[in-house]
């Protein structure tokens, strides 16, 4: 196991090099400028109710999925059009360790990320509401949902040649029509997933507590509830993910 932090450090490296990490920051950072716009003149517990207002339906909703979907799909899907992958399972490594590595690093990678531009967001939270622990529940969210996109789109990245636009699809088709017209998926929504785990920690108003129950549908609010489902999404992720990597012959692709 002791090759675990390289396969770590390695993969982290490469997804947050480059411009495109700089891109990704500034894009789940979008709910910030937008929020000093809106708050500016009003009082201090409007500007902490238009945070949480914000942030979930422009961040939680949305741009947060979408940037850990990129990273996501990208730790081995790089690897493999990059035709790098060969000279990593070549060596002599266990694949569920590779997979293991792979889906911590992506976890990872997508937090720094994430979080970057939740404090982004944060900070401005702060200035215009006064209230300094309204990103709490947004850090944990983002966890979460790095977590969960991680071990749903890394193995997409592996198996699918165009696995951002199938993860598009999935997040528009899945995330955003079919758990909101079909009760009996809704549990399997990770957008649901995360805003339970937010829910729990944050302060809200009563319309704003009435808003997220509406949009959790059968979704209990709670923050262990959550990490336990992302937890077992990432085993099965790491167990299919070292399935694929050992019995499919990417060396000669």
């Amino acid at each position: 196991m002791m090759v675990l932090p390289v396969i770590v450090r390695s993969v982290v490296r490469r997804l947050l090099g480059g411009r495109r990490s700089l891109w990704l920051i500034a894009l789940s950072a979008g709910p910030a400028p937008i929020l000093l716009m809106v708050a500016q003149g009003r009082s201090a517990a409007r500007g902490a109710e238009l945070y949480n207002d914000i942030t979930v339906v422009l961040g939680v909703v949305i741009l947060y999925p979408v940037v850990a979907l990129i990273i996501s799909t990208a730790a081995l899907g790089e690897e493999w059009k990059n035709h790098t992958l060969p000279f990593l399972l070549l060596k002599p490594i266990s694949r569920w360790v590779i997979a293991l590595g792979v889906v911590i690093a992506t976890a990872l990678s997508s937090f720094l990320v994430l979080e970057a531009g939740v404090l982004i967001t944060w900070a401005v939270g702060g200035i215009v509401g006064g209230d300094w622990s309204v990103g709490i529940a947004t850090t944990l969210a983002v966890a979460i949902q790095s977590v969960a996109s991680a071990a749903i789109f890394v193995p997409f990245g592996l198996i699918l040649g165009r696995a951002t636009l199938v993860g598009l699809g999935y997040l528009l088709v899945w995330e955003g029509v079919l758990s909101n017209v079909i009760e009996g998926i809704q549990a399997s929504s990770v957008s649901r997933i995360v805003l339970s785990g937010w829910a729990d920690l944050a302060v809200m108003t009563i319309d704003t507590l009435s808003s997220v129950d509406e949009v959790l549908g059968r979704v209990e609010v709670g923050l262990g509830g959550a990490v336990a489902k992302v937890g077992v999404m990432a085993l099965v992720s790491v167990a299919l993910t070292g399935l694929v990597l050992r019995h499919t012959d990417r060396v000669g692709e």
